[in-house]
């Protein structure tokens, strides 16, 4: 637990220095990288970002797509499971992700579950095409109430 919180207190000390220009540089090089499979790169950054921006969803969600895009979805998983988040905009999208690594790691039940809380507790932040494919693939479509209008999602901006 010190070590957690001499690490935390370390990334703090650090972000002060780090224009949130570069902070923004290195996630958008850290998602290029996560997305195209190179996965080694991305999990370095991430792993920084998420000491840089403890609070923040996105490095978090970053190291999760560093995972998954090279098959090593229950990383992914552990890495969102451990990620609460405080109730806010950014934080909604949270239940998305999880789902589609629990989907991507062959466990539909636990997708649907997260999917559902997304449904019913998220915000109309994020990326349409990814909730139209698991809802697809989950065949939750129905089952889904309120779902978000294809005309007020937009794609997830972070706040860094």
């Amino acid at each position: 637990m010190l070590s957690l919180q001499t690490d935390l207190h370390r990334g703090e000390q650090l972000s002060r220095l780090i224009a949130a220009e570069d902070i923004r540089l290195l996630a958008a090089i850290g998602f290029l990288a996560g997305k195209s499979g190179c996965a080694a790169p991305a999990i370095r950054i991430f792993q920084a970002l998420i000491k840089l921006r403890p609070q923040a969803d996105y490095p978090y969600i970053g190291l999760s797509i560093a995972f998954m895009a090279v098959g090593m979805n229950s990383a992914a998983i552990e890495v969102l499971m451990e990620r609460e988040s405080p109730t806010n905009s950014e934080s909604d999208s949270m239940d998305l992700w999880r789902s589609l690594a629990f989907h991507l790691a062959g466990n539909r039940s636990s997708a649907a579950a997260s999917l559902k809380k997304y449904a019913t507790t998220g915000s109309a932040n994020t990326n349409q095409a990814l909730i139209e494919k698991l809802t697809r693939e989950l065949g939750l479509r129905a089952s889904v109430p309120d779902w978000p209008s294809p005309a007020v999602v937009s794609d997830h901006e972070a706040t860094f």
